[in-house]
């Protein structure tokens, strides 16, 4: 069985954000249950996705906005009292 382009396209496209799930399930399986069982507690906020983390959001700030300023703002608003 061969398979088109279309059907190529299909495949990747509907594969992509089942990979993403399934990477971010295994992130919190990897990382935050272990933690979770031994009472300690994490950070508020996601994870982000293994091995990619928080990386959009900062190139989207500072390749795409070149607003570096309003990046670090919203990090520390979000974590810091």
């Amino acid at each position: 069985m061969e398979l088109t382009v279309r059907e190529w396209v299909g495949v990747v496209l509907g594969g992509l954000p089942l990979l993403g799930l399934v990477l971010w399930w295994w992130n919190e399986l990897w990382y935050a249950v272990p933690l979770m069982r031994a009472n300690k507690r994490l950070p508020p906020g996601h994870m982000g996705l293994p091995f990619i983390g928080d990386m959009l959001a900062f190139l989207f700030y500072f390749k795409l906005l070149r607003r570096p300023d309003e990046y670090i703002n919203a990090k520390r608003r979000k974590y810091v009292i």
